[in-house]
């Protein structure tokens, strides 16, 4: 192959990668799902919804929680440890795999009046999936 078909081979491949690139474009949010700031900005409490961002401190905080950021806003999500107030504490979630810095999913419920071993704003997961922007 000569000096000039290699090139020009190289310039249509540098083209269909920028192409694909710019298909991803208005992807970043998965489909169904708020970011944590839509969520915070008109809450919606004790019903189920789907939330995505970035995991931040998984392991650092002194709770089975951590936090999640999207769209500029932070809530803490708790997988363990989620005690309603008559007592009942609902099952914890599986975080193996998950770790800071992932995307994820999480379906859950942002709790509304504080409780006895709740505050008023904690998430509560149900199911937690990672998430990466495949185009």
């Amino acid at each position: 192959m000569s000096i000039k078909a290699r090139l020009l081979t190289s310039i249509a491949l540098l083209c269909v990668l920028a192409l694909v690139a710019g298909s991803c474009a208005g992807q970043e949010k998965p489909e169904g799902t708020l970011t944590v700031a839509e969520l915070l900005n008109a809450p919606v409490y004790d019903t189920e919804v789907k939330i995505y961002g970035e995991v931040g401190l998984l392991g650092k905080l002194n709770c089975p929680c951590f936090e999640l950021t999207s769209g500029g806003r932070t809530v803490q999500v708790w997988y363990g440890l989620m005690v309603q107030n008559d007592g009942t504490e609902r099952p914890a979630v599986d975080v193996e795999g998950i770790n800071n810095g992932d995307r994820v999913i999480v379906t859950g419920e942002l709790k509304g009046e504080g409780g006895t071993y709740y505050s008023k704003g904690d998430f509560w997961a149900a199911d937690i999936v990672a998430y990466n922007r495949v185009c």
